[in-house]
């Protein structure tokens, strides 16, 4: 936390933008009146805008010819045709993406956009071509364009972290002297008596294994020194996965799972139990650890004490897992509903059909594959080192997990973060104080909104069913 929000002021724009609607919610003032009204009304339009795409459908089918959603289906059918449509490189309209293009900043939403269009326009029509991809559709791409992706993001992050070497000294002297090994005062540091103790983390880390290990023996076979080095490796992409979080606002949590099943193809090969939960592991480190960093980026802008944030998130562990298991439990009664239209599961597909690839070990991965790694690792390593080489040119480098995400998602998120990049940028450019003033709040409360509108769109399609099995009937 103190390295990526503190010292390198990553940006976490979810974090920026649930502290702009704190902030305008609770501002004293013209200004901050002004602020409040540009989040209502942009989070109004933006729930509006969300129902007549996907809402109208649901009060009545003789409306889905109305909804945006159909409208540009149909422009998608004459502007790209079912061969690029097929290759994800259409028109989507979901413009929560826009205004969190716009909080990013433009750099990384022009590197996403690179890494769409070099994914999914050249390298997989060129994998077609030459027979090498049969299928279409995302499902079908992403296999093979992840790994490139995900090998960017690993490689430019465990080196930017590595770079970082004076940091992570100091971080591992002040844990040190926390559990006892030289205690120092904590007087000469006013921001330690603030953040959360390393003790904490030593012995967090402590029962978090034992219990892991012990779940992970009873319940998937897993030997206790498997279950050791999953947690090792969470640590590490865990970093990978808060970093391109801070930078882009989506956690690839799909894909820090995947490394982890690499790794365990080459300990544990043709264990498909082992590699699946490993993964989880994995996913589950890395997906908390990005979320927590959201948190607690909002309180770093609104001042909030961050030891008293952490343990506000520790006590969100027994409610959130209760509410969390059962609602799954009762959304999802049979594992047979995923894979399906109900629950496509996408992350889960994937894992599940790496670990089929790996069942036989790493070689079963192909050439393409593993060049794939190969290449994606050296690019990372690349464009991690230019802006030091070369920090007055750093703004034309493109951003290392921008370009590796963007081989992971379809190719229209790319386009919908640059045009809200671009958004930003010509505002900042063309109208500084206007945007200093409403781009933050216009952003947070257009993605508040979209939001609030998509989760009630779920509940009222799924909520009868979800009665019904709450009742019993």
């Amino acid at each position: 936390k103190r390295q990526m929000i503190n010292v390198e002021q990553l940006r976490f724009p979810s974090g920026i933008a649930a502290a702009e609607t704190l902030r305008a919610l609770h501002s004293v003032g013209a200004q901050g009146l002004r602020s409040a009204r540009a989040l209502g009304w942009a989070g109004l339009v933006a729930l509006l805008l969300k129902f007549w795409s996907e809402g109208l459908a649901l009060v009545s089918a003789t409306l889905a010819p109305l909804t945006i959603s159909t409208w540009i289906a149909a422009l998608n059918q004459r502007l790209f045709g079912p061969v690029w449509m097929g290759r994800t490189v259409m028109l989507s309209w979901e413009p929560m993406f826009i205004a969190a293009g716009a909080i990013t900043g433009l750099r990384v939403c022009w590197s996403m956009l690179l890494g769409s269009v070099t994914a999914w326009m050249i390298f997989v029509p060129w994998l077609q071509r030459r027979g090498v991809i049969e299928g279409a559709g995302y499902g079908a791409l992403v296999q093979w364009t992840l790994w490139g992706g995900v090998a960017c993001m690993v490689s430019a992050s465990l080196l930017a972290f590595a770079l970082q070497w004076r940091t992570a000294l100091r971080a591992l002297t002040d844990l040190g002297a926390m559990v006892g090994a030289g205690r120092r005062a904590a007087a000469g540091d006013p921001v330690a008596a603030l953040e959360a103790p390393a003790s904490w983390f030593v012995g967090g880390q402590l029962v978090g294994l034992l219990g892991l290990a012990w779940l992970g023996h009873r319940a998937f076979g897993m030997p206790y020194w498997q279950t050791a080095v999953a947690v090792v490796l969470s640590f590490a992409l865990a970093l990978v996965a808060c970093r391109v979080t801070g930078e882009t606002d989506t956690t690839p949590v799909g894909a820090m799972g995947k490394i982890t099943q690499l790794a365990f193809g080459v300990l544990s090969p043709g264990n498909m139990n082992v590699n699946l939960m490993s993964a989880n592991v994995t996913a589950a480190a890395a997906a908390s650890s990005a979320d927590l960093l959201t948190d607690l980026k909002s309180g770093y802008l609104l001042g909030a004490n961050p030891r008293q944030q952490f343990l506000a998130q520790f006590a969100g562990i027994f409610v959130g897992t209760l509410v969390s298991v059962l609602s799954f439990r009762l959304l999802v009664p049979d594992a047979g509903m995923l894979g399906t239209d109900q629950f496509p599961a996408p992350a889960a597909q994937t894992w599940r059909a790496v670990a089929l690839a790996l069942s036989h070990g790493v070689r079963e991965l192909g050439a393409v594959k593993t060049w794939s790694i190969a290449i994606g690792a050296v690019v990372g390593v690349v464009l991690t080192l230019l802006p030091r080489l070369v920090p007055s040119r750093q703004h034309l480098v493109p951003s290392a997990a921008g370009v590796g995400l963007a081989w992971t998602f379809h190719w229209y998120y790319g386009v919908l973060f640059f045009v809200g990049g671009v958004l930003g940028w010509w505002l900042e450019r063309r109208h500084p104080e206007w945007a200093a003033e409403f781009t933050f709040p216009v952003a947070s409360g257009w993605i508040a909104g979209e939001s609030l509108m998509g989760v009630a769109l779920v509940m009222a399609e799924h909520g009868p069913a979800l009665l019904r099995t709450l009742s019993g009937h």
